[in-house]
């Protein structure tokens, strides 16, 4: 094709038309022109083609691990309330008069102030979209800010769960298998306190009081904390990223 133009130009030129000449050169100029933008054209198609795609993929894959993440929530959460349920129990059973308190009861509501639970969500999408500085390949402004923030969010929320496993691993369960028969666990019914070797009467100790309500209060700042409520964001940000990355 080249070669054809070429032979055009030298054509006329040996034939003395010049004039025709640079009319045919700026023809063949805007040719060219016309050619490279088509091409830079299909070119931002292709690249537009495959960014959304890859855009598709990412959405389709976060859709799917917040789902799992609203799950683990909802489990989480069951586990917090069922730990601070307990405790507010055994509070209200002060003082406890070891000789006529029904001790699978009582043995039922320690146990239940045992669990630890802390939110892990699953994330891989998000961690590969922040590794490689990708959030911009998200067109939607909102999900992409709400992606951005969810590191710090769960960050903030989980630090008062630590904070609570912190003290139970340091103060509350230490006291616990000073006093209690930790072998009962094994057992089907978990009845802890059913041991000849135990002395009750650490049940209406100052200590064992504090320590349950300390528990219960720790408890009480994952779920429904004084002033910024870490829980409640999360769990709306689970929603709307639900809700914004849904199919159509």
């Amino acid at each position: 094709m080249i070669k054809f133009f070429r032979k055009i130009r030298q054509n006329l030129l040996s034939e003395g038309k010049t004039g025709k000449y640079f009319k045919y050169a700026i023809g063949e100029i805007i040719l060219v022109v016309i050619g490279i933008l088509i091409a830079l054209q299909i070119n931002n198609w292709n690249d537009n083609r495959i960014k959304q795609k890859k855009e598709s993929n990412f959405i389709t894959q976060i859709h799917q691990e917040f789902l799992l993440n609203r799950v683990e929530l909802d489990t989480t959460l069951y586990y917090h309330l069922k730990g601070y349920k307990n405790a507010n129990k055994i509070l209200s059973m002060l003082p406890i008069n070891a000789g006529t308190v029904n001790l699978d009861s009582l043995s039922n509501y320690i146990v239940g102030t045992l669990d630890h639970w802390t939110f892990n969500p699953q994330q891989s999408s998000i961690n590969s979209l922040s590794s490689t500085s990708s959030f911009d390949i998200i067109s939607n402004s909102e999900l992409r800010a709400l992606l951005e923030s969810w590191d710090d969010l769960v960050s903030d929320y989980q630090e008062e769960e630590l904070t609570s496993k912190r003290y139970s691993h340091d103060y509350y369960l230490p006291y616990l298998r000073q006093n209690i028969a930790f072998k009962n666990f094994a057992k089907p019914d978990k009845l802890i306190l059913k041991d000849p070797k135990i002395d009750l009467t650490f049940l209406n100790d100052l200590e064992f009081e504090n320590l349950i309500h300390n528990r219960m209060i720790f408890i009480e700042d994952i779920v429904n904390p004084p002033g910024i409520n870490e829980l409640r964001e999360v769990s709306e940000t689970i929603d709307r990223i639900i809700e914004l990355t849904s199919p159509n």
